[in-house]
């Protein structure tokens, strides 16, 4: 492998870890902090998600999450209080993997911006023996919680870049580069560069504009009395007049509270915030 094919693989590996720690971060409320992991540590996953990378680079790399962080991460999309004893079912992996779905959207915002086009595609993935085997050709990074011992295993297997055109050429990456050769010292500066990352890319995400809408009541309605709806029509909404109107961002419920009037335009003022995980779901 080239020089430059070996830069531009631990460049795209770095932004990926930072984007991920960065976005993580911001869900938890905790500053996270990465250093390399062994093989072992990749093992005793109990969640797999595998990552499709299309576009400027192509390859695939996984997510493998241990026990606890499943159920962490699932409670965080839920709203609720992670049980850590609790047996990792299928609707927990699903949930976790939604968690991963929404950390690759912002993730992949980053690395466009550095590599060009690209599109990650996760889905839940089962753990293939024949990689374990292949320890030369992956690079494990473990990314955790300052707070707690729970631990976001990264493996990223292979890693494969393909030259897209004469006119841009892109050097072909065959390979991740052998784990012991980007393995560093734990007691380097790689935390406060996770650091100082995770909070440029946090006020990246605090700059995107959201819709927002109010919601006084739904109703679902026959086509013929639609039909017939004119000037003068009322129609009546499932919900009483002292119920909280809802607050929605990308048909999202984030806030319920009271309608106010401000210097004669609607208003709302919040009397409840929705779950975390409902505020999760709604990041772009």
């Amino acid at each position: 492998m080239s020089d430059i094919a070996k830069e531009q693989a631990s460049g795209l590996i770095q932004h990926f870890v930072d984007a991920t720690a960065a976005v993580l971060s911001q869900i938890s409320g905790t500053a996270l902090q990465a250093r390399p992991a062994d093989q072992d540590t990749a093992t005793k996953a109990a969640t797999l998600i595998r990552i499709e990378i299309s576009g400027a680079l192509e390859g695939t790399c996984d997510i493998a999450l241990s026990a606890p962080m499943t159920a962490e991460f699932a409670a965080m999309l839920m709203g609720e209080t992670a049980d850590l004893s609790a047996e990792i079912t299928s609707d927990i992996r699903e949930a976790a993997a939604e968690l991963i779905q929404q950390i690759c959207g912002a993730a992949a915002d980053r690395l466009r911006a550095a590599f060009g086009q690209l599109e990650l595609k996760p889905q839940l993935a089962e753990s293939d023996p024949e990689d374990d085997a292949n320890t030369g050709e992956r690079q494990l990074i473990l990314i955790t919680r300052q707070d707690s011992a729970l631990e976001l295993e990264l493996r990223i297997l292979k890693l494969a870049a393909e030259q897209r055109s004469a006119d841009a050429p892109q050097p072909t990456i065959e390979s991740v580069p052998n784990a012991e050769a980007q393995r560093v010292d734990e007691s380097t500066a790689i935390e406060p560069a996770i650091s100082n990352s995770g909070n440029r890319n946090l006020d990246l995400l605090l700059d995107i504009e959201l819709g927002v809408t109010l919601r006084f009541g739904t109703r679902q309605m026959l086509l013929k009395d639609i039909v017939e709806l004119c000037s003068g029509s009322v129609v009546e909404l499932d919900r009483p007049v002292r119920d909280p109107v809802d607050l929605l961002i990308d048909g999202r419920l984030i806030a319920q509270g009271e309608v106010v009037v401000i210097e004669g335009n609607y208003g709302l003022r919040i009397t409840q915030v929705a779950t975390q995980g409902d505020r999760i779901a709604c990041l772009p």
